[in-house]
């Protein structure tokens, strides 16, 4: 399969397309090991492990980076989420989130690794001995409390209630520290902020094109091969979503930025696409039919083009000493955490984006819906509509050429729903071209731009500064901005023009 330079630009950094059929007698549709292989696990982490850090540094003032090895587990952590406004109950904080329905995201946003319904959260009561007890209602003591969050969580000792308001009490106010577009210096990486916060909200940064700080894991699939994946936390759904739609789909906020970075000589790809070229070609890709993807051993349900499978990204073109084609998906974002069961499921979360328009979207969630790996084992994958940004015709993204007229961007005005799907997979038999099952595995942090064939890594070569030689990875810190500047950060670039 060779290369296609349209493709590449177009398409999602794919090569020419293998298609694949659905068939419902191979052992991909029931999950099962085909044969007496078995697997190893290397390098992964437990979901209790976690989903309890996932609360820890929702809460609390801890990075993912902080929860490694076992030790952490013994530790107790100081919440910092929301403000103790009574003195005498500092366990009980309370955070200003305007709306019932913004409160119903941010429980989502808290408890999706717990498998909250994230269509109705209302209700939602999680309990496991290694993780703690935490539940989700409206209402609350007084009229005032839009929603109740309570946590019985031993590593937090001193949060016992979270109660989220419309708006904080006019004694309690303030001004935020932080804004959107501001950049930081952390650990010699540059964020920037993408919340459009108030003060006591959080403030949510990101950093990105971070893959050598990554991990890596392995599944091994004995007696064929093994797929290799990043296997510690990517920036949250909900922070990537603020990127999308606050920052770089929000021409004049991304100009301003980029500008002022570049006029400073600093890396701007480590929180934005560098030009408006890279830009436009990024949200394409992301909002790009073919890269819906919920199981990457069936065809694209949505996709209108033909057939497509995973197997567009084939990274040993020709090796007679393996058993098994090696598949090395790029031009993701990816989000959250690779989520696994032993022996059956694996889900790669990334963010896709979907037009509202002709139905499409509406196509999506009938096709969600017809994937029980997106939605049915609620403890390890839920997918989710993150919200939505709309696109203007007078927006620059759209008229915008890739390389030629028949290249133009595919973008239209519309809204857009920000979602995140999991790229599903298990091992056992695939269907090839021929129909004729074949065993595959995936290799997720391969990168084009080194890619073995020579033809191949030449094209990719092109076009250096595009995002989609390989898969996005980011980091988020997310804190709730009360006013003081943030343990760590060094201000780089400031809104209200503090730099």
């Amino acid at each position: 399969m060779n290369f296609a330079l349209t493709a590449l630009l177009v398409g999602g950094l794919s090569l020419a397309a293998t298609s694949c059929k659905d068939d419902d007698k191979s052992d991909n549709n029931n999950g099962g090991n085909s044969g007496n292989e078995v697997e190893t696990i290397e390098g992964m982490s437990a979901l209790e492990d976690d989903q309890l850090a996932d609360l820890i540094c929702k809460w609390t003032d801890t990075h993912y980076s902080d929860l490694t090895g076992s030790a952490w587990r013994s530790k107790t952590y100081d919440a910092t989420v929301g403000l103790a406004l009574d003195e005498s109950r500092p366990g009980v904080r309370t955070m200003p989130v305007g709306t019932v329905e913004q409160a119903d995201q941010y429980a989502v946003d808290c408890f999706n690794t717990l498998g909250i319904d994230s269509d109705n959260p209302n209700g939602f009561t999680f309990s496991d001995a290694l993780v703690g007890t935490v539940s989700y209602s409206h209402g609350g003591s007084d009229a005032s409390v839009l929603a109740t969050i309570n946590v019985d969580v031993k590593q937090i000792p001193g949060l016992q209630q979270i109660r989220l308001v419309k708006q904080l009490p006019e004694n309690a106010g303030g001004a935020p520290y932080y804004e959107l577009g501001d950049v930081v210096r952390y650990k010699n990486r540059l964020y920037i902020c993408v919340s459009n916060h108030t003060f006591g909200q959080e403030a949510r940064f990101i950093t990105l094109n971070d893959q050598s700080q990554h991990s890596k894991g392995k599944f091994t699939w004995i007696g064929h091969d093994q797929d290799s994946v990043y296997n510690d936390e990517m920036a949250k759904a909900e922070v990537l979503a603020d990127w999308l739609k606050n920052v770089v789909c929000d021409y004049n906020v991304w100009k301003r930025v980029s500008d002022k970075l570049t006029d400073w000589g600093l890396d701007v790809r480590q929180v934005l696409p560098e030009d408006n070229l890279t830009r436009t070609t990024l949200i394409n890709n992301i909002a790009h039919e073919m890269n819906y993807i919920p199981d990457i051993q069936k065809p694209n349900p949505i996709y209108e083009g033909m057939a497509m499978c995973i197997g567009i990204y084939p990274w040993f073109e020709q090796d007679s000493t393996r058993t098994t084609a090696i598949i090395a998906p790029v031009g993701f974002l990816l989000a959250n955490k690779l989520r696994y069961t032993a022996i059956k499921d694996k889900w790669v979360p990334y963010i896709f984006m979907a037009r509202e328009g002709d139905g499409y979207y509406q196509r999506l969630r009938a096709a969600q819906a017809q994937e029980p790996s997106q939605y049915s084992d609620k403890k390890h994958f839920m997918w989710q509509d993150l919200g939505t940004v709309t696109i203007t015709a007078e927006d620059s993204l759209l008229g915008k050429r890739i390389l030629s007229e028949s290249e133009k961007n595919k973008l239209t005005a519309d809204k857009y729903h920000i979602c995140l799907i999991g790229m599903h997979w298990t091992h056992s038999l695939t269907p090839n071209i021929s129909d004729e099952p074949e065993p595959y595995c995936w290799w997720f942090v391969k990168d084009f731009l080194n890619h073995p064939n020579n033809n191949t890594r030449e094209t990719a070569n092109m076009f250096p500064k595009d995002w989609r030689h390989r898969n996005i990875t980011s980091r988020s810190i997310v804190f709730n901005d009360n006013g003081d500047s943030y343990d760590g950060f060094t201000t780089v670039y400031a809104e209200r023009g503090n730099f």
